[in-house]
C-alpha cells in the first residue's frame, strides 16, 4: 500500500512539470507563430514539450485514479471521497479527451506503432484522436491538473508539511546534495588520481571534454 503523501507527491510532480512546460512554451513564443513557420530544432522543442504534458497527464491520472484513495491508507478514505468529488468536474474534462491514452501509448511511449499487428506508422497525428489537438487544448489539460492537484494539496496541507518536516530530519549528513564546490573538488581528486595511472603506462594524451558547462552561469 502506497502512502497517501507519497502518492501526492507523485501527482504534485507530474502536474508541476506540466505547469512548467506551458511556461516554457509561452516564453518561447510558439502560441504567437503561425504553424509553418515552425521548423527544426524549434518544431522538436515543441513537439518534446507538447508530448511530454500528455505523457504525464495519463501517468497523473494513473495514480490519480488507480492508486489516490484506492490502494493508500484507509484512514484518508472519507476526505479523499470528499476531494475527488470536488474536483470531478475538472477530471471528467480530462477524460473527455476518449483517446488521451491510445494517443500517448500508439504514438508517444511505444515508438509510434498502432493497431493489432503493431504497424508503425508516419501518417497519424494528434488530429487522428480524440485529444489535445493544438497549444490551447494543452494549456486547458494542463490547467486540469493543476487545479486538481491544488485540491489535494488544501485537503491535506497538514500531512503534507509533516511528511516533509520528518524527510528533513530523517536526511543523514552524507546524503546531503552536492554543492557546485563538491563537482570541482571530487573532478580534480578523480582527475589526478586518472593521470597518475597514465602516467604508470607511458600514457601522455590529456582529458578533454568537448561539451564544457560554463561554471561562471551555475
Amino acid at each position: 500500500m502506497r502512502k497517501l503523501v507519497e502518492s501526492i507527491q507523485i501527482m504534485t510532480k507530474f502536474a508541476r512539470e506540466m505547469g512548467n512546460r506551458n511556461k516554457l512554451l509561452v516564453d518561447f513564443g510558439f502560441p504567437q507563430k503561425k504553424s509553418c513557420s515552425i521548423k527544426g530544432k524549434e518544431m522538436t522543442l515543441l513537439n518534446s514539450l507538447f508530448y511530454m504534458t500528455v505523457i504525464d497527464s495519463v501517468s497523473f491520472l494513473d495514480e490519480y485514479q488507480q492508486v489516490f484513495g484506492v490502494k493508500t491508507e484507509k484512514n484518508y478514505k472519507n476526505r479523499i471521497i470528499v476531494t475527488k468529488s470536488i474536483n470531478k468536474p475538472l477530471i471528467s474534462k480530462v477524460l473527455d479527451w476518449k483517446d488521451l491514452r491510445e494517443f500517448r501509448n500508439n504514438l508517444l511511449a511505444h515508438n509510434m506503432r498502432k493497431g493489432k499487428n503493431g504497424d508503425f506508422v508516419f501518417s497519424i497525428s494528434n488530429l487522428d484522436y480524440n485529444a489535445p489537438r493544438n497549444l490551447n487544448d494543452l494549456f486547458l489539460l494542463s490547467n486540469l491538473v493543476q487545479f486538481s492537484t491544488a485540491t489535494i494539496h488544501s485537503e491535506f496541507r497538514d500531512e503534507i508539511e509533516a511528511f516533509d518536516s520528518k524527510t528533513m530530519k530523517e536526511i543523514k549528513p552524507n546524503e546531503r546534495l552536492l554543492s557546485k564546490e563538491d563537482v570541482s573538488d571530487i573532478t580534480v581528486k578523480l582527475l589526478n588520481e586518472a593521470n597518475k595511472i597514465k602516467v604508470r603506462n607511458n600514457r601522455t594524451y590529456d582529458f578533454k571534454l568537448e561539451e564544457s558547462i560554463d561554471w561562471n552561469k551555475i
